[in-house]
C-alpha cells in the first residue's frame, strides 16, 4: 500500500465499517478524518465509552429499523456502564485508597475489580452476573420505550 491510498482510505467521505464517522462529518461539515481521529482516541483512551459511543451513534443516526430495535439496543449499550449502580458499595468504591471512585473508575477496572472481588470475597461472577442483569433490564425499558413511540406514530398516522 502506496501512502496516497492509506491517506485515501481516512479521510474518504464513504462508510469504512458502519458509517457513523462519514454520517456525522456529513451531518456537522466536519472533515471524516477528524471525527475518525477523534473516536480512535476516546476508544484508546476510555475503551468501553469509545466503543459505546461509536455503537450508539450508529444506532442513532440510522433511521431503517423501527424505534423498539434501536431504543433496546440503546438500552443494552448503557446497562454496561449503568451496571454499576447495581454493584455493592465495596465495588462501588473499589479504588477510593487511590482516588478513583465512580462509573468511570468502575469500567476502566472493571476485570482487576473482578479479579480482586473473586479473590478476596469469592465468586467474582456475581458482578458480572450484575452487568448482564443491567444490560437486559435497560435492553427491555429501551425496547418498550421505542414500541410504544413506534404504536403512538402508527395511531397519529391512522387517525390523520
Amino acid at each position: 500500500m502506496d501512502k496516497e491510498t492509506v491517506i485515501h482510505f481516512f479521510t474518504r467521505s464513504e462508510k469504512s465499517l458502519l458509517g457513523v464517522c462519514s454520517t456525522i462529518a456529513q451531518k456537522f461539515k466536519l472533515p471524516p478524518i477528524g471525527v475518525r481521529v477523534a473516536l480512535i482516541v476516546l476508544t484508546l483512551i476510555f475503551i468501553p465509552l469509545g466503543i459505546i459511543v461509536y455503537l450508539g451513534s450508529y444506532l442513532a443516526f440510522n433511521q431503517k429499523k423501527g424505534r423498539m430495535v434501536t431504543f433496546g439496543l440503546l438500552g443494552a449499550l448503557l446497562g454496561i456502564p449503568l451496571s454499576y449502580y447495581f454493584q455493592s458499595d465495596m465495588v462501588q468504591n473499589y479504588g477510593s485508597l487511590y482516588g478513583n471512585t465512580g462509573m468511570f473508575s468502575y469500567l476502566k477496572n472493571f476485570t482487576t475489580i473482578v479479579d480482586e472481588y473473586d479473590k478476596y470475597v469469592g465468586n467474582g461472577w456475581d458482578i458480572v452476573f450484575n452487568v448482564l442483569v443491567s444490560i437486559v433490564v435497560f435492553a427491555l425499558v429501551g425496547g418498550a420505550i421505542g414500541y410504544f413511540m413506534d404504536k403512538n406514530e402508527k395511531n397519529n398516522k391512522l387517525h390523520n
